[in-house]
């Protein structure tokens, strides 16, 4: 149902023609925040696709009314957003490590990047050992501690193909794309936000490892930064 305003109490989907909110995408989960409009606050719960390109900020009205054309200032929650970049850039360190220690046949299957944890699924044909699954915390940490940068480059689909940078999972991408690259162990193709120097992490911690599929493993509850004491 499309709506020329929304009262308070009322649960929408608002369009804008801009906007610095991240739309669920890649295993990482929609910003939230605040939308100020010269009548109305709306809380920002998620932030998803509705159609490639066009995002929905999903919430309610906490006060006043929202209307169709109003100018409007948005405010990301910047400390989830914080925790959520330091998971995402925690999944690029998790499948290096998983390539070095158990094997290059480790291709990514899926993952999800939250604010307080990250799941990552993997290729891979048994479960780890309490060894191996040490050695990859520990090849991790050592990462983190190193502190290198993490620079973006957007180049074309062939270009970073050429670089050597992995795209696993089926994801779709266009002409255009961005490459991540951490210090010189790390080099994917992928849209999300991510920490400046891995330091920002913090600690790297393994909570539990299982099956998912035929021929898939998971990492489960990886945490990163304050939470993983």
């Amino acid at each position: 149902e499309t709506i020329e305003k929304a009262e308070e109490g009322r649960e929408v989907e608002l369009f804008l023609d801009r906007t610095p909110f991240y739309a669920e995408s890649g295993g990482q989960i929609g910003d939230s925040g605040t939308i100020i409009t010269p009548t109305g606050t709306m809380t920002v719960n998620d932030t998803q696709y509705a159609v490639p390109g066009l995002h929905g900020h999903r919430g309610t009205v906490t006060s006043g009314v929202i209307q169709l054309g109003q100018d409007a200032d948005l405010t990301i929650s910047h400390e989830r957003r914080e925790r959520i970049r330091k998971n995402h850039t925690g999944t690029h360190i998790l499948h290096w490590a998983l390539r070095e220690v158990v094997g290059d046949h480790v291709h990514q299957a899926g993952s999800l990047v939250a604010d307080d944890r990250l799941r990552f699924d993997f290729s891979h044909y048994h479960g780890m050992s309490a060894e191996e699954m040490r050695d990859v915390e520990l090849a991790a940490n050592e990462r983190v501690i190193e502190n290198a940068a993490v620079l973006t480059l957007e180049t074309s689909k062939s270009e970073a193909e050429k670089m050597g940078a992995l795209a696993f999972f089926g994801d779709k991408y266009g002409e255009r794309v961005k490459v991540y690259s951490i210090g010189k162990f790390s080099k994917e193709l992928c849209g999300g936000p991510h920490v400046h120097n891995l330091r920002e992490i913090g600690t790297f911690k393994i909570k539990k490892e299982e099956a998912c599929a035929k021929g898939v493993r998971r990492i489960r509850a990886t945490v990163t930064g304050p939470e993983s004491s």
